[in-house]
């Protein structure tokens, strides 16, 4: 997970996902990665990412990456509705998958299912 300089916005910050076809299959892919944030143990905080636009099917060859943007908004605009707890990272599933990866991130989020503090655009071709 990447983040560009001046990638932010009152209050939240743009950051890259990358995901890579390291298999040795081409895969054909679409629509979104399923994205939350955890605690220490691995154990969901909060509401899931939100879903941005969609995007158009393509082909992810092997050694090729694909790139989603993900917003995400700082837990302290939502005041004490938020419930604010610590987030050791950020779990992501590549679109369709069961199987995930967790990206660490320190940072804090909300505790409230109703609060989403993250949009998650769809998967695009790298490059």
């Amino acid at each position: 997970m990447t983040t560009e300089p001046g990638a932010g916005a009152a209050g939240s910050a743009y950051r890259t996902l990358t995901l890579t076809n390291t298999s040795g299959d081409a895969c054909d892919m679409s629509g979104y990665p399923g994205v939350s944030y955890v605690d220490a143990a691995g154990t969901q905080l909060g509401a899931p990412a939100d879903r941005g636009e969609p995007g158009k099917a393509f082909t992810l060859e092997p050694g090729a990456s694909a790139t989603a943007v993900l917003r995400q908004v700082n837990a302290g605009n939502y005041g004490a509705d938020c419930g604010v707890v610590p987030a050791a990272g950020v779990r992501v599933y590549p679109p369709g998958a069961t199987d995930s990866l967790v990206l660490p991130q320190e940072t804090t989020a909300c505790s409230a299912s109703s609060i989403v503090l993250m949009t998650v655009g769809a998967m695009q071709p790298a490059g």
